[in-house]
């Protein structure tokens, strides 16, 4: 990739145990020949954060791979969602 490429980190928190790395292991590339112009890389910070940092030549790249990410996760934010089946909300009985 050529010096003039743009960068895009994120850092998300992510609060149930054991979540980050099925996380990391579902936003890794499972095909090693991405494009040239782009840079994936997501790795567990701790046990409770994940970083993403995309690496492209323009930003619509980075946006494009940024929207995938976020697909990537919706199941994962599902689970974590209000309804979804860890959430810790209290029912009435």
């Amino acid at each position: 990739m050529k010096k003039s490429g743009r960068r895009t980190t994120l850092e998300l928190l992510v609060l149930l145990p054991g979540l980050v790395d099925v996380a990391v292991k579902s936003l890794s590339p499972d095909n090693t020949n991405l494009p040239e112009d782009l840079r994936l890389e997501v790795s567990k910070v701790d046990e409770d954060c994940l970083k993403i940092v995309i690496e492209a030549e323009d930003v619509g790249t980075i946006i494009n791979t940024m929207n995938d990410v976020f697909a990537c996760l919706q199941p994962l934010l599902a689970l974590l969602g209000k309804d979804g089946p860890l959430s810790t909300h209290n029912e009435k009985v």
